[in-house]
Formats: structure tokens, C-alpha cells, sequence
């Protein structure tokens, strides 16, 4: 069940993107540190991507490349999800593989520099993926389709 696509993968000799911390150690860096690093490099997306035969892949959507930030075990997989939900506006209790909308406005977890909100979308489970977090970012010009203003 994982994404389709190639994957651009960090530190490779002449990779495209490099984050600033915690790409070599995801159990540490967890949720807020790889948005940050996604906000860093100003990605459109976050994805917590499922893997059939394999840890998942946390992707940061860049300019329409995926770029892959780091590959987590379920432990760690369901640690971020848990982080990203609680970072939510208004979030109550975490239900794995309940399909949430949610929205973080720094309400409760202070955003990364430049970052006005980022819509968290938490899937269902049996789908290819289990997070898709659109980060929007000051400036950008809304539609209004989120709500948001």
C-alpha cells in the first residue's frame, strides 16, 4: 500500500534537500521537528506513508517531489500520530485508524517560522496512508475551502 512514485532520499551524495536536524534519528525528532524541517524547506505536504514490506515513509511534498524524511516502525509511526493529533486545535483523544480532519493554528504547539496553519488530515486505516498534513504558509492567498480565512 505505499505511494506511488520515486522518492528523493536525504543525504544521498548530491541529494536535493537536506534538512537541518533529526533525519538520522526519527524516534527522537518526532512530529514537531519534521514539520519544522518541512516548513524549512517550504513543502507544500507532510504524508505518512504505509509500506506493504517495510517501515513507513514519512514523505515532505517539495516543488512536486517527494522527498522521503524518514522511514519509521509502527511504534514510531503511532508516537507521531499521536504527537500530530495532540498538536491539534481542539484535539480530545487519539484513536488509531479513525479518519480525523483537524487544524493547527500554533493554539496549542507553537508552528514553525513563516507557517499560519496547517490542515492535518488523520486516514482511515487500510489505505496507503495515514497522515496528509497541508502546511500553509503567511502570504499565501486562501481559497476558503478549509474554512479558514
Amino acid at each position: 500500500m505505499g505511494g506511488g512514485g520515486a522518492l528523493i532520499k536525504l543525504n544521498a551524495v548530491g541529494g536535493a534537500y537536506a534538512f537541518s536536524e533529526g533525519i538520522n534519528d526519527p524516534g527522537s525528532a518526532m512530529f514537531q521537528t519534521h514539520l519544522t524541517n518541512a516548513a524549512n524547506v517550504h513543502a507544500s505536504e507532510i504524508q505518512l506513508r504505509r509500506v506493504d514490506d517495510g517501515p513507513d515513509q514519512l514523505v515532505a511534498m517539495v516543488r512536486g517531489d517527494a522527498v522521503l524524511m524518514a522511514e519509521l516502525d509502527e511504534i514510531q509511526a503511532m508516537d507521531m500520530l499521536s504527537q500530530a493529533f495532540a498538536a491539534c486545535d481542539g484535539a480530545d483523544r487519539f484513536t488509531p485508524g479513525a479518519a480525523r480532519m483537524m487544524r493547527m493554528t500554533g493554539e496549542r504547539q507553537g508552528l514553525p517560522a513563516g507557517v499560519s496553519q496547517v490542515l492535518m488530515q488523520f486516514m482511515a486505516a487500510g489505505g496507503g496512508r495515514r497522515l496528509v498534513g497541508r502546511i500553509a504558509y503567511e502570504g499565501d492567498v486562501c481559497c476558503g475551502s478549509c474554512g479558514g480565512g
